[in-house]
């Protein structure tokens, strides 16, 4: 029985080699709750344009994803949520296109 996959997307000001090595922490915390994860500062072409649905009027440096059973919702969730709330300065937290959390402040 295949179950369906839930994703996870943080945006941030972080350094692309900061964002990379809390990601690898935070998912070894996880232990096996996150299925994959990976870590970018290529945002691409339509970063900007999403951010402006968002009130995001700069972009944001580097970007993140963690991919979840829908099994593991809970723990995912709050393993997600953790890593999200320990980024410094301006974030924002989407369950695939659902705002989950913002914070605007620099």
């Amino acid at each position: 029985m295949i179950s369906m996959a839930i994703f996870y997307n943080a945006y941030s000001d972080l350094d692309l080699p900061d964002l990379m090595q809390r990601l690898d922490a935070a998912a070894r915390s996880a232990g096996d709750v996150w299925e994959a994860w990976s870590a970018s500062d290529d945002l691409g072409p339509f970063h900007l344009e999403i951010m402006a649905e968002y009130g995001v009027g700069e972009g944001f440096k580097s970007e993140c994803f963690t991919r979840h059973s829908k099994d593991h919702t809970v723990q995912a969730r709050e393993a997600m949520l953790a890593f999200f709330e320990s980024f410094p300065g301006r974030k924002l937290l989407l369950n695939g296109d659902v705002l989950v959390a913002f914070h605007p402040e620099q």
